[in-house]
């Protein structure tokens, strides 16, 4: 969670309070980084059915877009109705149910429980100690994330220098966490993902939550530094394939 200075203690999930002033162009608004590995998510889930919606680009330093919410991470959901949704995994399980309801809620489907956690816990964390493995590596990453996220000119040279200290130094703390280096551990990491898979995705014939919680967090690391891992890996890159085909993202 995230905790205002001067406010109450932000939560997950749907929001009790409605912002119908928050949507743009009457239709679902998703605040978002460009970049982001939780967004990744929520838009492979909305382009995979088809729902048209806003997007608005939150400016990564100062998050000016989103100064009217106790929640200061992204993704945010607005739906139509002013519903706000904190959290991708939640939205996930949002916009689903809202949609079709083709997937299980949280707490009826361990299994995809278990993987949709795997996401932020395991992979979310396994990926940043790759693409930030070494200063190089991180600038390299900061230079394509300041291009495409919203920043502004200024912004943009002194959080790609600046943010690849930082984000180097993020990712020898995730790679602590790991026994293994980190490209050896993400390779592990992918082997035991694709256990989950159960034939085509992880819920089954169609994807579940499962499938849009592990594929938004790679999709972001498409053409960043370790991405290789993923296309040589014989039972996930064909996965990610269809994932992708299906998303159109």
């Amino acid at each position: 969670m995230s905790r205002r200075k001067d406010g109450p203690e932000p939560t997950s999930g749907v929001q009790e309070k409605l912002v119908p002033e928050r949507i743009v162009n009457d239709i679902p608004t998703m605040y978002c980084f460009e970049t982001c590995p939780f967004c990744f998510k929520v838009k492979a889930l909305l382009g995979s059915r088809g729902i048209e919606y806003s997007k608005v680009e939150v400016d990564p330093t100062f998050k000016t877009q989103l100064k009217w919410s106790e929640w200061d991470r992204v993704p945010v959901y607005v739906d139509t109705d002013g519903t706000q949704v904190n959290d991708s995994n939640y939205i996930l399980h949002y916009i689903d149910e809202k949609d079709s309801n083709t997937f299980p809620r949280a707490g009826e489907d361990l299994e995809q429980d278990k993987w949709m956690d795997f996401s932020n816990k395991v992979l979310g964390k396994s990926i940043v100690a790759v693409i930030y493995k070494s200063y190089r590596t991180s600038l390299q990453a900061l230079d394509y994330v300041t291009k495409v996220d919203n920043f502004s000119f200024g912004s943009r040279i002194i959080n790609k220098w600046l943010g690849a200290v930082i984000m180097r130094l993020v990712g020898k703390s995730r790679a602590k966490m790991f026994d293994l280096p980190p490209e050896e551990n993400l390779n592990f990491q992918l082997d035991y993902l694709s256990e989950g898979l159960n034939g085509e995705y992880f819920g089954g014939k169609s994807p579940n939550g499962a499938d849009f919680a592990n594929y938004g967090i790679l999709r972001s690391m498409q053409d960043l530094y370790g991405f290789e891992l993923v296309k040589q890996h014989s039972e996930i890159w064909p996965w990610y394939s269809r994932m992708q085909n299906l998303s159109g993202i």
